[in-house]
């Protein structure tokens, strides 16, 4: 794997550190060439590639002024939380059968985690049979309800596949944080762990990577109590845990997602393929911007589903780096020796900044036009016992509706030599004064 040259120069100076590093990547590679991820067949690319651009990334977010305050320690954690970010989602089926009978060993960390795996895996259970239609779409592509999956390999179907999947990916990173203390869940073969990694430095490393997949405010009350908020070792954890949650953030190139495959390849879950739309979409990302603490990323959303999706992204990431930025002040900006641990960037720009320019370029409208309800499930009984499966048909009879509506309401004025809306409006008021009725029902009772 290839670690930054910034990087490999800053840890060559701590040579114990240095070897436990490469020891463990040597460990985990196979791993990430060979897992197949099984459950999330679907998923754009979270092999070597993704944790090499991550760690690229990183590098870049780090100012020059900044890389002075930055240790060995600091380095090797980052780099080993990088590794174990997302190695969950690498878990195979004899791995994850042993983590939630509680075969493995118990990583569990209890100041942070009541509950074990097997707990999790029957509250989730419970909960995914009362998915609604939109949830049952978003992950399997249908509606069909929930079963148990089956535990045996050989028998997992894939839908009992996709559902674990979910289950995988809502904890990851809690699993990211025990695999970094006891190593990783591997049903009958020998376990893959860190090499040679100090006990404090493998649970900072998993503390980090389990940072991206929750609040970062949550770790504070656990670093208080067992090392320092602000730097242990010269590890500045808090620091290590801003650069991995925005990297990992902008995450978003299209080569993670090649179209290559989507020709080859049915995606039918929903989110998965928006997913790969979203990547497809990017066509450049750069920091050479006018501003020069901004990013600037330049796409083209090929339909008004990507186009949602990338604006909540890069809200997301706006959000991200507002949030970093404040906790970075609040750890580090007190202290004069810290107060230089800084990220490159505090803004997103993007093509979608001038939505009149922008709007140009494509050939849908780059709205979001829906209405909601309580609860999803409600509209099928409204739509179903007329439309069956397909709602499509009775959205084209309301846009019929309202134009039929719109053209009646031409003929009307052209009938009564009316010019505008106000006028029709007036003459509605004055049937509704004459007859008692409303301006509305005037207005109809008159033109039929």
């Amino acid at each position: 794997m290839y670690i930054p040259p910034k990087f490999e120069e800053k840890l060559k100076l701590d040579q114990a550190l240095f070897g436990s590093v490469l020891m463990s990547i040597k460990e985990f590679e196979p791993l990430y060439n060979m897992s197949g991820i099984p459950f999330f067949p679907d998923y754009t690319d979270h092999g070597l590639k993704h944790i090499e651009e991550v760690l690229n990334t990183i590098e870049a977010l780090i100012p020059e002024k900044s890389w002075a305050f930055v240790s060995s320690g600091d380095i090797a954690c980052i780099i080993l939380a990088t590794l174990l970010h997302d190695v969950a989602m690498h878990l195979s089926e004899d791995g994850f059968v042993s983590l939630i009978q509680n075969n493995h060993e118990d990583g569990r960390i209890t100041e942070l985690d009541d509950k074990p795996w097997d707990e999790l895996w029957e509250e989730f259970i419970a909960e995914a049979k009362r998915f609604d239609g939109r949830k049952l779409i978003n992950i399997f592509g249908d509606t069909e309800p929930i079963r148990r999956p089956n535990l045996n390999p050989q028998d997992m179907t894939r839908r009992d596949r996709l559902l674990i999947g979910e289950f995988i990916r809502r904890y990851h990173h809690r699993l990211a944080h025990e695999i970094a203390i006891t190593g990783f869940p591997g049903g009958d073969l020998i376990s893959l762990k860190l090499k040679e990694v100090p006990d404090d430095i493998s649970n900072l490393a998993g503390l980090v990577a389990r940072s991206h997949g929750e609040p970062i405010r949550a770790s504070y009350q656990y670093l208080e109590k067992l090392y320092d908020l602000r730097a242990y070792k010269d590890v500045h954890v808090i620091y290590l845990m801003v650069l991995l949650r925005i990297s990992d953030y902008l995450q978003i190139q299209a080569s993670r997602a090649p179209s290559q495959l989507l020709k080859v390849k049915r995606i039918k879950s929903p989110i998965s393929k928006r997913e790969w739309d979203v990547h497809n979409s990017i066509r450049d990302i750069r920091t050479v911007h006018e501003d020069p603490e901004a990013i600037f990323i330049d796409l083209l959303p090929t339909n008004v589903k990507s186009f949602l999706q990338i604006k909540k992204w890069l809200g997301g990431i706006q959000s991200e780096l507002d949030i970093s930025w404040a906790i970075l002040g609040e750890i580090y900006g007190r202290f004069e020796e810290l107060n230089q641990l800084w990220v490159s960037i505090r803004r997103v720009r993007s093509s979608l900044d001038n939505p009149n320019e922008f709007s140009t370029k494509l050939d849908y409208i780059p709205l979001q036009v829906s209405f909601e309800v309580a609860n999803p499930d409600l509209m099928k009984l409204l739509i179903k016992p007329l439309y069956g499966d397909h709602p499509e048909f009775g959205i084209r009879e309301l846009i019929q509706n309202a134009v039929d509506a719109v053209l009646e309401l031409r003929e009307y004025m052209k009938q009564n030599n009316l010019q505008n809306i106000s006028d029709v409006l007036e003459q509605a008021a004055a049937q509704s004064c004459h007859c008692g009725l409303s301006a509305a029902q005037a207005l109809l009772v008159q033109n039929r």
